[in-house]
């Protein structure tokens, strides 16, 4: 199997969000031909997920029973760098997390692109989908593309409330 589960996080995960593991693994062919380490993150504090790809094998680390998103970020945070094309950071890791997974995923308001926004995540999820996908567009020649989606996203709000 592609991705080890460490003892704890086979105990402590079900079925169910082991396969939405794998489900969201799936949607990174970058990692497929690498072992990868899932863990078990213990508590109730208010980190859902952490990764790290400067280990050997890379290793992300999940509180039980979080969204595809959740753990779709994380995944993104593995393949950040090392010639990827996705700039490090965690909104950076937003943007390219929204634009990968399907529609369907999308259940999770992304928290550091939409931090301090009053956007209507479950309205607005297919529209703020296909700005991430023109704001890594944007990227390519313009290094302020935050800067550049954020706006976009605070255009599409005034427009919803109008």
């Amino acid at each position: 199997m592609p991705i080890e589960f460490s003892r704890q996080a086979r105990q402590a995960f079900s079925p169910e969000f082991k396969a939405r593991i794998m489900q969201a693994y799936a949607l990174f062919p970058e990692l497929q031909d690498k072992t990868i380490a899932c863990g078990l993150i213990k508590g109730r504090g208010w980190v859902e997920g952490t990764a790290t790809g400067r280990t050997s094998p890379p290793a992300f680390r999940l509180q039980p029973n979080l969204s595809s998103y959740t753990i779709a970020h994380e995944l993104t945070h593995l393949v950040q760098g090392n010639g990827s094309g996705i700039p490090h950071g965690e909104i950076s890791c937003d943007i390219w997390t929204v634009d990968r997974l399907p529609p369907k995923l999308l259940g999770q308001r992304p928290y550091y692109l939409l931090k301090n926004s009053r956007c209507d995540w479950k309205k607005n999820r297919t529209a703020i989908k296909d700005l991430c996908r023109q704001a890594i567009e944007v990227r390519k020649t313009r290094r302020t593309y935050i800067v550049w989606l954020r706006g976009q996203i605070k255009k599409l709000n005034s427009f919803s409330r109008a």
